[in-house]
């Protein structure tokens, strides 16, 4: 079980979670609740259960802030076989992967899921997305970032179409090469395929540039304005959207050191 924590002093969320490593399509899950036609073959959807849940430490009080955190999620899976990278697709595959997504998202938000999105790209594995939405509350302002970002780039800007901007954040995350968005004010579910084909050959420029596999995370929040990250290495779609994932239970470490502080009492 996932369970989310707020931290009462930053009102930072935390994920608790228990889960395994290693490539998720070789952990099987149920049979895939829709297929879409791509290339020679077929995209396979499969539903995540019971692995975005509410905390049952929610706590009430001025300090103390409850969430009413829960969630869904999915994989989007391209391949059933290992691949060693994404350098063979297309610009014409990558636009329509996009497009795929972008179509996913309208059909799950008429379940009002939430707001908080990020889609990532796992590598060295199957060639698959894994699909979060979160309704977690959202430290908003009342402008968008995004927006706010793209009006103060400066000498950070590495490459633009009439649709779209790339640039360098001005505080990068690790390993983050650049970040790519919409010169207008878009959700990733109002995508065409114009930008998803400015976006696609941008993301096939970058490929051949460099030399080590990378990936990308797509992010959403309540501003309703989309973002891709491009990133060097693994990501986790649970921590590109700013919260930290634990992989052990507070209780069962206070259990543990109670029980060797008394060892010998």
């Amino acid at each position: 079980m996932e369970e989310f924590r707020l931290d009462p002093v930053d009102f930072a969320f935390d994920l608790i979670s228990n889960e395994k490593t290693g490539c998720r399509e070789c952990l099987p899950p149920e049979s895939s609740i829709k297929s879409i036609e791509f290339k020679k073959g077929y995209i396979r959807v499969y539903e995540m259960k019971d692995r975005i849940q509410p905390s049952r430490y929610q706590l009430d009080g001025k300090f103390f802030k409850r969430s009413n955190a829960h969630g869904y999620e999915e994989l989007i899976v391209e391949n059933d076989k290992h691949s060693s990278s994404f350098s063979g697709y297309s610009a014409d595959d990558i636009e329509k992967l996009l497009l795929i997504i972008s179509e996913r998202l309208n059909e799950l938000k008429a379940y009002e899921i939430g707001k908080n999105i990020s889609v990532s790209r796992y590598v060295n594995g199957h060639d698959y997305w894994d699909l979060v939405i979160l309704p977690i509350p959202l430290q908003t302002a009342q402008k968008c970032h995004i927006c706010e970002s793209l009006n103060y780039i400066g000498n950070r800007e590495v490459y633009k179409t009439e649709n779209i901007k790339a640039y360098v954040p001005f505080s990068p995350k690790k390993n983050e090469l650049l970040r790519i968005t919409t010169t207008k004010h878009m959700a990733i579910e109002e995508l065409d395929s114009v930008i998803a084909f400015d976006i696609a050959n941008l993301l096939i420029k970058i490929m051949k540039k460099l030399t080590k596999e990378i990936t990308f995370d797509i992010k959403q929040s309540g501003a309703d304005h989309f973002e891709i990250e491009v990133i060097m290495g693994e990501t986790d779609p649970i921590e590109a959207l700013g919260i930290t994932r634990i992989n052990y239970s507070p209780e069962e470490s206070a259990k543990n050191i109670n029980e060797k502080m008394n060892d010998g009492k």
